[in-house]
């Protein structure tokens, strides 16, 4: 074989970098992804574990988190900006929840029990 590149090679080569330049690029966001979906995790545990402490401080006493979660009418979401600007949209609106889907997917799961869902609105109101 010549040992003598072609501009064919060259370009074989250079698609060939490019393309492993991309995997690196694609490996380390999907790093990053996870590290932050294990940090918003983690949050939401803490968060949830701070709203049970302070109303059971409150009302003396040493209730579970669903308990306390009823009694309050208040559950912590994690959810991203854009979702996050929808729900106030139905909020303002006087939206209602009408139902959850409960998500099985093992993408959502950050374990402690905690699982991602839908969150269905009345979009009357």
């Amino acid at each position: 074989m010549n040992a003598r590149h072609t501009p064919l090679t060259n370009l074989l080569h250079r698609i060939e970098e490019h393309i492993e330049q991309w995997r690196r690029q694609d490996a380390a966001y999907k790093a990053a992804a996870e590290a932050n979906r294990e940090r918003l995790w983690k949050e939401a545990r803490e968060r949830e574990r701070l709203l049970k402490e302070t109303v059971n401080r409150r009302e003396g006493g040493n209730k579970p988190l669903e308990e306390v979660a009823r009694e309050q009418g208040t559950v912590f979401v994690v959810h991203s900006e854009e979702a996050g600007k929808v729900l106030e949209e139905f909020a303002a609106r006087g939206g209602r929840l009408v139902r959850v889907i409960s998500g099985a997917a093992e993408s959502l799961q950050g374990g402690a029990g905690i699982r991602g869902s839908w969150l269905v609105f009345d979009r009357e109101g």
